[in-house]
């Protein structure tokens, strides 16, 4: 297994080379400290930003857990993951299809079936590379979405730090809004993207009490300058 995991992430790192030298941008991966803080949310705002300056925006969510069923453009049913139906049927993704925006789910059992050698790293790995490959050739710009917090997936060596890493993208850490819990969960959350071998771009703090935003922004910007050296932009 440890000599699979070592020709598939060569393999990926050297696709999304590839990919890099390319005129599009980064890829833009929108990650969380934990469930519940808007990450989706964020997406969305971020898919009508992007819609606003780009012709045509792609859309994935690498890998996914709850799903739905959908019909695909062949009358076959395809299960997706819950975000991908709302994404793709409100922002009208017509250039992409069902499959490429969810490569890959996690349903009841896939860890355990993982665990037993019945699903390989690789066909993971393969599965979104090429779901990948094909919706950045139908557009100008991607957009990832991660599932839950920055280390979910670990069980099947795909958690979101690897996958924003071995997909060449930037992060954007959404967290509930505050100074020091926030803090404390960024910085665990950026430990492992960095770990991972990616960067964080930006973070948004979510869920802020109104009276308390100026406060807020003043005082979380002064400390992501101090501990990550200005490299990260506090976005919202």
């Amino acid at each position: 297994r440890q000599s699979r995991r070592r020709v598939a992430e060569h393999s990926f790192r050297a696709r999304a080379r590839v990919r890099a030298k390319a005129a599009m941008p980064r890829p833009l991966f929108v990650a969380a400290t934990r469930q519940h803080v808007g990450k989706t949310t964020v997406s969305l705002a971020l898919m009508a930003g992007l819609q606003k300056r780009f012709n045509k925006v792609g859309y994935i969510k690498p890998v996914g857990q709850q799903h739905v069923e959908v019909i695909g453009s062949d009358g076959a049913a395809v299960r997706v993951d819950k975000d991908v139906e709302l994404v793709k049927e409100y922002f009208k993704l017509d250039h992409v299809s069902w499959p490429d925006m969810s490569p890959v789910l996690m349903p009841r059992s896939y860890t355990k079936r993982y665990i037993d050698g019945e699903i390989q790293l690789e066909s993971q790995v393969e599965a979104i590379l090429g779901a990948q490959q094909r919706v950045s050739a139908a557009s100008d710009v991607l957009l990832l979405e991660g599932t839950g917090h920055v280390g979910v997936g670990s069980v099947v060596e795909m958690n979101n730090a690897k996958v924003a890493s071995l997909m060449g993208a930037d992060v954007v850490l959404v967290a509930n809004g505050g100074i020091g819990s926030s803090f404390d969960e960024l910085e665990m959350n950026h430990s492992m993207v960095l770990a991972a071998g990616a960067r964080v771009r930006g973070v948004v703090l979510n869920k802020v009490i109104p009276d308390k935003v100026e406060m807020v922004r003043e005082y979380f910007g002064k400390l992501l300058s101090q501990r990550w050296g200005g490299s990260v932009a506090l976005l919202g």
